[in-house]
């Protein structure tokens, strides 16, 4: 499953808090979860379902047979909520016949006869009207472009709303559905097409898969879309499931698939492992997408226009749903406590697939990117070990630790273990757990038995232990000693250990010849390296291949960090430079990013850090140099060149952003000023960002970004806007932004009323989005609204949002912390500017 986890779609508006320390991640009342007790397993699942999509319900009967394991068993149950029950019977050796039942409207308990035989079939008619796990579309009044579908999204255990099964990830069957759909619709579902039939009142489609799976894996698809036959890969059929309309977008956007089957099934050196991969888009999906077993599901944004496609893509999404047929269909995690096992491979192979289209520094900048995600909630809201036992829904668990640490950790795994053993390793793991079950130890004991390495340290210190290592490095040079020393500071919290690390250095001497690997085992709180040197190195490059997952400053001397940026052999060590260099504020370094900003052929991510460090530089020297390069061709770097400027309130960086924020190429650029052009707050600015809050674009980037400019700028002349697009009808994106950004203009009884009432919103994450917003005003008198919807509130990811409003509300009377950001933010301004002073009277030449 795939969260909107890249930067682009999200909205701008931090959640994080403004000096507080991460919350504990565990909730007042969270329990600690264990496995059920399986006496029957279950090993076929049928399906007969009619749609009636007038009423949003369906009529079903399942067929449901088990293994009986406890020869005792008296009990079979099954998960099953808000039935409507028909007859429900039982075959175990003697035909079916009316079963003993009790049904309390969330568990199904079938009375089977003890000591019976080894296999046992139960059947179940129905009808429900599913609130989770089946979703019925439909235009109304306010959205009359949606489009009738049906589809189902079942993780992480939601099948039960509309199946009644055993909903959890440790039991795994083969399954098949039969589903009669209106006229003209199509049914997609899981494994192989077995039938295809048309009638009057419309048609039968007949799937089944061969091969077990998980109950959160069952998927359905139901409504008028173009069917694009995309060949075979390996011998696997391949197509895509799109709105009509939309086949060229459709091939544009998912037509690397083939391409990405074969190179994840070499790199595991495991054929794919299903009848067929299928990839179905449909609207208003509740995730970016989710990897069900041959036939992902995918939200209409993965389909990008001409535009859009300039600088952002659908490969990441289409890769991570992609990687989930090999980990966490093929392989499953036991329980979702080890959920890490299926969403950190996927994330991980985005990375390896960016890698394999576009090269190591798209590899490495991705990773920096997951790395800042995963610190941002780290920091700001709470931390936890990856394998997590107490939570309250398992929903709660798909996190930035979940997806971007997870990812990261087999990150580090690659480079502590090298790429041969490594994937030896991961091709060892899936060949011993092929359609079966797992959990984090089984993966450690198949790296070790590969690598011949014990892992128990790397695995108790990034898996089983919350947090990471907060480092800072200083490198400086003696010549008397001709030494490098190295002085290295590790945080370590109160009764914690240190981590122990391997601090990589690529040292170049001044000959020019290739850097020299130093590998530094760091493990106290404080430690000095003293390295052979015997003359000044050029650079010094903290940490080339990113082996830590955590805070690092590297501290080096402006001159040496100038030559890295310049002559570093990866993009990687360039970037590291030009971060290093934001803390030096001197002609030389000015000049140094400027360069960098504008050298064409170098990696665009180079280039966005140049741009960035000028941004914190924030002198009028940076500020100038970021006026004149506004035109640069790259749009992601013109993108990083908008967010510097929003570093500036100054009325030149308004006026630079202005063109970018009402006509560049790119929505993201677009987007990217609108929100630096409210950070300015500079007078134009409101009406700028007021006029692009009613332009269309992909995603709709460009009306995120002029309602979180809006939020920036904090002129009190935006709230009714804000308001306006908080309204059902308007584009989900922009309520979801206008929700967010309204926490921006402090308490105020009409904001935190608006608010409130979007807590019964038909939209999860509006609802999520406006318990964020009320948790983020501080105003106690939103309590009794967070109450009654934490009441109602059937889905979890909102529930938690809700009780986290409620706890950061009830911890302390907290005052209006936007005049305080706003004096910090002018203070910060003031020091930069005192500091530029200072250099330059330093500069100048002695007696003048």
């Amino acid at each position: 499953m795939t969260r909107e986890r890249h930067a682009f779609l999200r909205c701008g508006c931090s959640a994080a808090r403004l000096g507080a320390a991460p919350r504990p991640f565990a909730l007042p009342g969270s329990g600690r979860h264990f496995e059920r007790d399986r006496p029957f397993l279950p090993r076929h699942l049928s399906l007969d379902l009619a749609l009636d999509v007038e009423r949003r319900s369906i009529e079903g009967r399942a067929a449901l047979r088990f293994e009986r394991v406890d020869p005792a068993a008296r009990w079979l149950r099954l998960d099953a909520v808000g039935f409507a029950l028909g007859p429900v019977t039982v075959e175990s050796g003697e035909g079916p016949r009316p079963a003993e039942h009790v049904y309390d409207g969330e568990t199904l308990s079938v009375a089977v006869p003890a000591q019976g035989p080894r296999d046992v079939v139960v059947e179940v008619h129905y009808r429900c009207t599913p609130r989770r796990g089946l979703y019925f579309l439909a235009p109304d009044e306010h959205v009359r472009d949606r489009p009738r579908q049906v589809w189902t999204q079942c993780q992480d255990e939601d099948a039960r709303h509309w199946a009644p099964c055993v909903d959890r990830p440790n039991v795994k069957q083969t399954t098949e559905l039969k589903v009669r759909v209106p006229p003209g619709w199509g049914a997609l579902s899981n494994g192989r097409l077995v039938a295809h039939a048309r009638g009057a009142g419309g048609d039968t489609f007949h799937w089944k898969t061969e091969r077990p799976h998980a109950a959160y894996l069952l998927t359905l698809v139901a409504g008028e879309f173009a069917v694009l036959e995309a060949g075979e890969a390996e011998g696997v059929p391949v197509s895509y499931w799109v709105p009509k309309g939309r086949e060229r977008d459709a091939e544009l956007s998912l037509g690397e698939t083939p391409k990405m089957l074969r190179h994840f099934a070499a790199l595991t050196g495991t054929p794919f492992p299903w009848e067929k991969y299928a990839q179905a888009v449909v609207s208003d999906f509740v995730f970016g997408g989710m990897e069900n077993t041959s036939a992902t599901t995918l939200y209409e944004h993965a389909l990008l226009d001409d535009r859009a496609r300039l600088d952002n893509t659908a490969e990441d999404l289409v890769a991570h749903e992609l990687a989930h047929q090999w980990f966490g269909d093929y392989v499953t995690c036991r329980d979702w406590q080890h959920g890490w096992l299926n969403e950190g491979f996927a994330t991980f192979f985005e990375h390896l697939d960016r890698e394999r289209r576009l090269g190591p520094d798209e590899y490495d900048y991705g990773l920096k990117a997951d790395q800042e995600n995963y610190l941002a909630e780290a920091r700001g809201r709470y931390r936890r070990p990856l394998v997590c036992r107490e939570y309250d829904a398992p929903v709660d668990l798909f996190d930035r630790h979940l997806y971007e640490k997870g990812g990261l950790v087999l990150h580090l795994l690659r480079r502590e273990l090298g790429d041969e053993p490594f994937w030896r390793g991961v091709g060892e793991y899936l060949r011993r757990h092929a359609f079966g079950l797992v959990e984090t130890r089984d993966l450690c004991r198949a790296l070790e038995d590969a690598s011949g390495k014990s892992l128990e340290r790397f695995f108790e210190q990034w898996v089983e232990r919350p947090g990471h290592p907060e480092l800072s490095a200083r490198v400086e040079h003696d010549p008397e000693s001709a030494l490098l020393l190295v002085h290295v500071k590790q945080t370590v919290a109160a009764g914690g250990a240190p981590f122990s690390l391997a601090l990589e250095l690529d040292v170049a001497d001044g000959g020019g010849g290739p850097p020299r690997r130093e590998c530094l085992r760091v493990e106290r709180p404080e430690e000095t390296f003293a390295l052979p040197c015997r003359v000044r190195p050029a650079f010094v490059v903290v940490d080339p291949r990113h082996r830590i997952l955590g805070e690092l400053k590297a501290e080096l001397p402006a001159d040496l960090s100038r030559n890295q940026l310049a002559g570093a052999p990866t993009a990687r060590g360039r970037w590291l430079a030009a971060q290093s260099l934001a803390r030096h504020d001197d002609p030389a370094t000015h000049e140094a990013l400027r360069a960098a900003l504008h050298h064409d052929g170098a990696f665009w991510g180079v280039r966005a850090e140049a741009a960035a460090a000028l941004g914190a530089l924030r002198s009028p020297e940076a500020l100038a140099a970021l006026c004149a390069s506004t035109h640069l061709a790259h749009p992601k770097v013109r993108r990083a060149v908008a967010a510097a400027l929003g570093a500036f309130q100054r009325p030149e960086a308004a006026e630079a952003l202005r063109p970018l924020a009402l006509g560049d190429e790119s929505y993201s650029v677009e987007a990217e000023a609108a929100r630096a052009l409210g950070a300015t707050r500079q007078p134009l600015a409101f009406d700028v960002l007021v006029e692009l809050l009613d332009r269309p674009s992909w995603a709709e980037l460009v009306r995120a970004g002029a309602i979180d400019g809006l939020a920036k700028l904090r002129d009190e002349r935006a709230v009714p806007h804000l308001l306006l697009r908080t309204r059902y009808g308007q584009p989900p994106r922009a309520r979801r932004a206008a929700a967010r950004a309204l926490a921006a203009f402090g308490p105020d009884r009409r904001t935190r009323e608006v608010l409130e009432a979007l807590l019964d919103d038909v939209d999860p994450h509006v609802r999520n989005d406006a318990a964020i917003s009320l948790g983020e005003l501080g105003d106690q008198h939103a309590q009794p609204a967070l109450t009654r919807a934490l009441d109602r509130e059937g889905d979890a990811r909102v529930r938690r949002r809700l009780r986290e409003a409620h706890t950061e509300l009830s911890s302390s009377s907290r005052p209006d912390l936007a005049p305080l950001r706003d004096e910090l933010e002018g203070l910060r301004t003031e020091l930069r500017e005192l500091r530029a002073r200072l250099a330059k009277l330093e500069a100048r030449p002695q007696g003048r």
